[in-house]
């Protein structure tokens, strides 16, 4: 817990005794499940704990002057779109107890892990959604309705843009861990996120804290109201991405 704990300690925030111990056993839990079901690729607790927990918390990175830092996430409403194993839902929760999250993946064995881990560590203010992200966002208690919008390895930013964007309040903000390089799937989207009511988006590196390579943070502002017909249905924002207005297609 020595790496964790320090990793944390970078970014302004100190982990208590129960925040470890919950780390522990949420690690505990990754590593039992994932020799059950396709949880996740990473099987030992020093890949879970640097790819996982200690990446995850770069999102927190004050790195750059304008990246948030853990202050200005207290108390946000935030909600995590393809959770998987709740990466990095979880990790902030345990990291900022303060935060409401909802933690929301379409498939059902990895939303039920989810639940059993925040039944398991005792989180609180924490809800776990079984549901796409297409049909929630368009559910009055969702649409545009929380501060921070996160996703981590879910899709390329032109169909990420449709699948979160629309949770954002005016004024909220998403938030996009890519592997380095994402200048090209940031000019892709750019369209998209203008049409779904975002600001140009504002990449950032980050390579601290952890070992794992540098990530490019994307950051969208929400500046205006999303168009009604978005996202589309089922899986149409994967088949076929949001382009510019004069594409009939978009």
């Amino acid at each position: 817990m020595d790496f964790l704990r320090a990793a944390a300690h970078t970014l302004g925030v100190n982990l208590n005794d129960n925040q470890q111990t919950q780390f522990e056993h949420y690690g505990a839990l990754i590593e039992v499940r994932s020799k059950q079901f396709n949880l996740t690729g990473l099987k030992t607790w020093e890949k879970i704990r640097e790819e996982l927990f200690i990446r995850s918390l770069r999102i927190l990175s004050p790195a750059g002057g304008n990246v948030p830092t853990p202050e200005w996430f207290a108390g946000k409403r935030v909600i995590d779109i393809g959770t998987g194993a709740g990466i990095p839902g979880i990790v902030l929760k345990i990291a900022l107890p303060e935060l409401h999250i909802t933690l929301v993946d379409s498939n059902q064995k990895r939303a039920k892990f989810v639940s059993e881990v925040v039944n398991a560590l005792e989180l609180d203010n924490t809800k776990v959604i079984n549901r796409r992200a297409e049909e929630l966002a368009q559910q009055i208690d969702h649409r545009e309705q929380y501060d921070l919008v996160l996703a981590r390895a879910v899709a390329r930013l032109n169909e990420l843009a449709e699948l979160t964007i629309p949770f954002a309040n005016i004024g909220g903000t998403v938030i996009l861990p890519k592997s380095r390089g994402s200048e090209q799937e940031v000019k892709e989207a750019a369209a998209a996120a203008e049409i779904l009511g975002a600001a140009p988006a504002i990449t950032l590196q980050v390579n601290k804290p952890g070992n794992s390579p540098p990530d490019d943070m994307v950051y969208w502002m929400k500046i205006s109201a999303t168009p009604d017909k978005f996202p589309r249905r089922n899986g149409i924002p994967h088949q076929s991405p949001i382009k510019s207005p004069e594409d009939k297609s978009a």
